[in-house]
Formats: structure tokens, C-alpha cells, sequence
């Protein structure tokens, strides 16, 4: 699920059974698991993977609240429903060129809920907006060369990494700007007024409320993407790209279908999505389907197995890496060559 899910070829494999869990580095162009970690959950690492972020176990928060719903839960001795406490996660950098493993920080979040992490073109930061922020108020900055872990009051929403070191995010004001995580300081790039004349000039509806920006990986830097949805998991909105060369908009399309967990390749020009088998983000049908954007067909890369999961599917190169059955899966975009990544022992 994360904005970079491959590295240089490598994923991060999260397994779990019935009493323990694994997190193993997987080499997907040679089918070879290159690493464990232990006690922890992979976040992210840098470009070589030689430190990473690892998220330890989860504990009860340790604010007065908590010590108290803690205490009131076990004055009740069971003969109350238990009072929800948030927990808090927390975060070591581990670094292996120095075997070294270091206690960074830790993010309090509301009872069964959680963030994520959203990491860096350049592989060096990486930030989190905490289930508990107030109002999408404050973030979590981790700098993995530093081994810094801060939290930062900002008014505004953060849509994803600009560039290495700018983050964009929408203001209250609903102008979209550019905030230096080495300086503080923000930079507009596209004020409510301009966008608002873009949409007038083009014949769409000039509400900014519900504008949403979502970065697309292109392979070293992000695309920004726009749109304005009716429904957080599904529907139709136009579509504009932000042009970098002249901080311009461009519109891609007036009507565009979006699906649960649909993403765009590289170019964008082709969309990748699951099917469903019922209402949008209530479940799938475990299909995969991909979106020609040139001339708008649809073609099936898996078909469905009405089993009611969802293919969490993803772009690799020239093919899909998708689930199915708690299995992870490698297709051509032509739907052939289907092969089981991570497989089973003695297979």
C-alpha cells in the first residue's frame, strides 16, 4: 500500500500466522527473500536499505488518560465493558552497516486505528499523520540520515512529497502549498483563486472544498494528481495534473471513472483497479482489471473468483503483483506468466 511499494526490485513482505508474524525483504526479479527482520515491522529504508524505520510492538499509552481508563479497567474487574485507551507505536531505525538499533520515537493513536507512512522521492524522509491529530493539525516527521524523529504543528492537509524535502498540502484557506520540512516555511503553488479560474475556464464545477491532490510514482519523483470525489473510495470527478514545468493544470479528463484502490501507472495513461463484488470498498470479487486511458477499454488481467477479497493489485514494471487467498501474485499485463511470489516451503 505504500506511495513507493518497490525499491530497485525489492518489496517488503508482511506474513502472519496464527501466533507470530514476518517481515522479509524479497527480491522480485530473482525470487529470492533477502532478509528478516525480527521484533519489528518494516516502515521504510533508504535507498540501499541500510537503516529502516521498524515499528516495535504496540503498548497502552502512557498520558494521564490512559493510566487512568488503564486503572478504571482493572478496578471494574471485568464487571464493565472495557474503557477504549489509545496505544502507542513505536519506532527504532535500525542500521545495518553499523548493527545498530536505536529507539527513535513513538506515535499515540486511537484504539484499534492507525497512519501511514508516506516516504520521500528521495528515500531520506518519510511522514505520518497520527489517527489522533486534531484536524489533520500536526504530523510525524522521521529523517532516516539523522535518526531524527519530530512532531510539527501545521494548519493544512498534507497530500503527499513534492519533491525531496516539500511536502504539498492544502491550507484552510484551500490554496495549495509547497512546506519545507528543513525550514518551515511554505511557498504557494497554486492559490484558491487560480484554481478556482482553471476550473471556471474549463467548464467544471468551481467548489474547492472537496479538491484532493494524490501523488502517482513515476519512478524517481512524483506526478500530482487532482480531482474532487464524491465518495472517498469510489465515483466519478475530473481529472488534472499539476505541470511542473509551468506550475500549471492540465486536465486529463472531465469524467473519470475512479475504482477502490485504483492506481495509475508511471505514464498515466493506463489505470489498474479491483473488482468488486458488491458496493464500492465493501468488498472484492478478487478480479484485477486495467484501463487503456488512450482510448478507454477495459481488459481483464485476472479474472474474478467471487471469493470477496480484494486483489490489492499494483504496477511492477510490466506486470501486476496482486493477492489472492493470502497468496501474492506476479502477471504479465497481458494476463499471462502467473507466478506465486514468496512461495510456500518445499514449493
Amino acid at each position: 500500500g505504500g506511495d513507493i511499494p518497490f525499491s530497485d526490485g525489492q518489496v517488503w513482505i508482511w506474513t502472519s500466522g496464527r501466533t507470530n508474524y514476518h517481515d522479509y525483504l524479497y527480491d522480485l526479479d530473482h525470487g529470492a527473500v533477502l532478509g528478516e527482520v525480527f521484533n519489528a515491522g518494516a516502515v521504510f529504508a533508504n535507498q540501499d536499505q541500510s537503516k529502516l524505520l521498524c515499528k516495535g510492538s504496540d503498548s497502552p499509552i502512557v498520558s494521564r488518560k490512559g493510566k487512568l481508563l488503564l486503572l478504571l479497567n482493572q478496578l471494574s474487574m471485568g464487571k464493565t465493558p472495557l474503557l477504549p485507551a489509545n496505544k502507542v507505536e513505536t519506532f527504532w531505525i535500525l542500521d545495518l552497516k553499523h548493527n545498530l538499533a536505536r529507539r527513535i520515537g513513538d506515535v499515540s493513536q486511537w484504539p484499534r486505528a492507525g497512519s501511514r507512512w508516506h516516504q520521500s522521492p528521495g528515500f531520506r524522509y518519510g511522514y505520518t499523520v497520527p489517527s489522533t491529530a486534531q484536524t489533520d493539525a500536526e504530523f510525524v516527521l522521521c529523517d532516516l540520515d539523522q535518526a531524527a524523529f519530530r512532531k510539527i504543528k501545521f494548519a493544512g492537509r498534507l497530500q503527499g512529497w513534492w519533491d525531496d524535502h516539500q511536502i504539498l498540502a492544502k491550507d484552510p484557506a484551500d490554496n495549495f502549498v509547497l512546506l519545507d520540512i528543513t525550514t518551515g516555511k511554505t511557498a504557494t503553488l497554486f492559490t484558491a483563486t487560480t484554481f478556482a479560474n482553471t476550473l471556471q475556464q474549463l467548464g467544471l464545477a468551481t467548489n474547492l472544498a472537496p479538491v484532493i491532490a494524490f501523488p502517482n510514482w513515476n519512478g524517481h519523483a512524483f506526478d500530482f494528481y487532482f480531482n474532487a470525489p464524491t465518495n472517498r473510495v469510489a465515483g466519478n470527478s475530473y481529472l488534472l495534473k499539476a505541470d511542473r514545468t509551468d506550475n500549471t493544470l492540465k486536465l486529463v479528463s472531465r469524467d473519470f471513472e475512479f475504482k477502490w484502490g485504483g492506481r495509475l501507472d508511471a505514464t498515466g495513461s493506463h489505470y489498474l483497479y479491483d473488482g468488486e463484488s458488491g458496493a464500492p470498498g465493501r468488498g472484492g470479487n478478487g478480479g484485477v482489471y486495467l484501463r487503456d486511458l488512450t482510448d478507454n477499454t477495459t481488459r481483464t488481467i485476472v479474472p474474478p473468483d467471487n471469493k470477496g477479497q480484494y486483489a490489492i493489485s499494483r504496477f511492477y514494471k510490466e506486470s501486476v503483483i496482486y493477492c489472492t487467498n493470502r497468496l501474492i501474485w506476479r502477471i504479465d499485463l497481458s494476463g499471462s506468466n502467473n507466478t506465486q511470489i514468496l512461495p510456500a516451503a518445499g514449493k
